[in-house]
């Protein structure tokens, strides 16, 4: 139930502005805001970062939520409510969370937060994956 919770709460969020380190739904938030906020919503921890930039560089998302205590899962074993963490060119890293119709993510591109099936394209591009701290293996 608590993974169905996570994409469901996304899922709430879409249609929301993007905005840089946006954490508020209403006035906007960001990749890893989309991820704050459900956390939040959740009771699901605290663990809020706003020392990256627009363009964060390699590895700055995926170390930041190995620090918070995500716990890492193989890309075959990723299931709904999961955090990707997805990479766009040679460095940039961008953060979103698996629903059962694909991905949830803050995108600067479409200026909302947006759902979408997860073809293979972007399969190609997911680098890491985790589970939000509090979340058991069976769950």
């Amino acid at each position: 139930m608590q993974r169905k919770s996570i994409f469901l709460a996304a899922r709430a969020c879409v249609g929301c502005p993007f905005r840089h380190q946006g954490r508020i739904p209403a006035t906007g938030l960001d990749c890893v805001g989309l991820i704050v906020h459900v956390a939040t919503a959740l009771r699901l921890g605290y663990f809020d970062r706003r020392d990256y930039r627009k363009i964060p560089g390699r590895r700055a998302i995926s170390r930041t939520a190995e620090q918070a205590g995500f716990r890492p899962v193989a890309v075959s074993d990723r299931r709904a409510g999961d955090v990707v963490i997805l990479r766009f060119g040679r460095t940039l890293e961008h953060a979103g969370i698996l629903s059962d119709r694909g991905l949830i993510h803050a995108c600067e591109k479409f200026g909302r937060v947006v759902e979408h099936r997860l073809d293979k394209d972007w399969v190609a591009r997911i680098t890491h994956i985790y589970a939000f701290p509090s979340i058991k293996e069976q769950d």
